[in-house]
């Protein structure tokens, strides 16, 4: 696949549950001695001498050396041979491994208290470089609840298999330990659940134009751990919606946009047809042009922003912009997306946004309270809209004068995501046609015969945080 054309189509974040568990332990290792108590042992490996011999080469006084002395032989480190030498003993020969080995070393214990983060499917470790961020604008991936109850018992395994590699990755060290592989776990004590975390990574959906399929990358080690791989599985196959090929059809039937109609077929949709027109980047004769992925992907986003600053260059220049959000579980679902969507509303001088985001009625609480969550920031910027312009699947930004941006969000029988591509317009008598249909939506009426147009998500004196 490496050598194939792969043209991205959407990326959205990840969610992996992630816990925190304190572990109290107690490990056996061999230990480094201070620096004098080392050296007379080291001495006293090559041979027996007396005090005074001592005191020569370690450059000491009688009076430390006698001292030093005093606490070796207090630790059963030396005595004295039968002509009144220092000696090492049998204990400390033991500290020396081998006869090669010239640095003693005592086997000593070492407590711990230490904090590990681990997700909750593998229960690997979660490394310090590894994000940790609220699930916000994520699809988030599910432990089983078997796992969930006992997390406790799968840390404390984890644990126990790879604690010398924890050390390792999470640059533990002790005292006199230089070679922290060398330590033993004596005794674990005590593993207590701390707190719950998610960490997020990018998966990046993309055209495959010589499979002509759809393919999925990331650059995250989680995407290569097959208990992460088989929830993603799930969490996407049941994201799988029926087919809206027929609604897609009529919506571009409607905006009469023949060079993507002529990319269907009886069977669906010719991807690579789709990728070759988009590719070529050619104009129609409505002056359109057409891109594949979502609008906030890098190419198309730097498209349709270098038109917008363009016209607003100046400071003085103002426009207005109306933006309606599709009806796509994975519409801004990935901090690029969201960090995009928000500068340009938010941040962009001299451009007055609106967010259209729709709703099942105008009663729909359960999708407002998703909305404000989702939204962040912008939910001031946003109004509610009875779902199902041109199907629903549809994704307008429109500057009047300036620009038309119409992105289809396709949902492909067998792929849990669905297929971004459209085109953008910088045709005034486009642009306007395009403005008066859904502005004409807007004013009509849903099945509970109410205007289309909801009023603002969040409501004057509600608070915006």
């Amino acid at each position: 696949m490496a050598n194939h054309t792969l043209i991205p189509l959407m990326t959205i974040d990840i969610a992996l549950p992630v816990q925190a568990f304190r572990f109290e332990y107690t490990l056996v290792g061999r230990s480094d001695l201070p620096f004098i108590r080392e050296f007379i042992l080291r001495l006293l490996k090559v041979g027996n001498m007396s005090a005074t011999h001592l005191a020569k080469f370690l450059g000491l006084t009688e009076k430390e050396v006698s001292i030093a002395v005093s606490q070796l032989v207090s630790l059963n480190e030396i005595c004295l041979d039968n002509e009144g030498n220092i000696q090492l003993t049998a204990e400390a020969h033991k500290y020396f491994d081998g006869p090669s080995d010239n640095r003693p070393k005592i086997t000593k214990l070492f407590e711990g208290t230490s904090t590990f983060k681990f997700d909750l499917l593998s229960f690997g470790l979660i490394r310090p470089y590894d994000k940790i961020s609220p699930p916000l604008n994520t699809l988030r991936l599910s432990p089983e609840t078997e796992k969930l109850s006992n997390s406790v018992n799968y840390a404390k395994s984890a644990f126990l298999r790879n604690y010398i590699d924890i050390f390792e990755e999470e640059s533990i060290s002790f005292d006199g330990v230089n070679d922290i592989r060398k330590v033993e776990l004596y005794k674990l004590s005590d593993v207590r659940k701390n707190k719950d975390y998610n960490t997020r990574f990018s998966l990046t959906f993309s055209l495959d134009t010589e499979r002509n399929s759809i393919e999925r990358h990331s650059d995250s080690r989680f995407f290569d751990v097959d208990e992460i791989q088989k929830n993603l599985n799930e969490v996407l196959l049941s994201s799988f919606n029926t087919s809206n090929i027929q609604d897609i059809v009529s919506a571009l039937d409607t905006l009469d946009e023949t060079q993507l109609l002529d990319c269907f077929t009886p069977d669906g949709i010719d991807l690579t047809a789709l990728a070759i027109l988009a590719v070529k980047q050619s104009a129609s004769s409505s002056g359109r042009s057409y891109f594949l992925g979502s609008p906030t992907n890098s190419a198309n986003w730097s498209q349709l922003t270098t038109l917008i600053k363009k016209h607003l260059k100046d400071g003085k220049s103002t426009a207005t912009c109306t933006w309606l959000a599709p009806s796509d579980r994975f519409w801004l679902m990935s901090n690029q997306s969201f960090s995009r969507t928000s500068e340009l509303i938010n941040a962009t001088k001299g451009l007055e946004a609106q967010l259209y985001v729709p709703v099942e009625g105008s009663k729909d609480k359960h999708q407002e309270l998703l909305w404000k969550k989702s939204l962040g920031s912008m939910k001031g910027k946003a109004i509610k809209v009875s779902e199902g312009f041109m199907g629903g699947s549809v994704e307008v930004i429109l500057v009047p004068g300036i620009v038309s941006m119409v992105c289809f969000y396709l949902q492909n029988p067998g792929e849990s995501v669905s297929i971004p591509f459209g085109f953008i317009t910088t045709g005034e008598l486009d642009i306007d046609r395009i403005h008066q249909n859904f502005e004409s939506y807007l004013q009509s009426y849903d099945t509970h015969m109410e205007k289309r147009d909801y009023g603002p998500l969040v409501l004057s004196g509600q608070k915006l945080v």
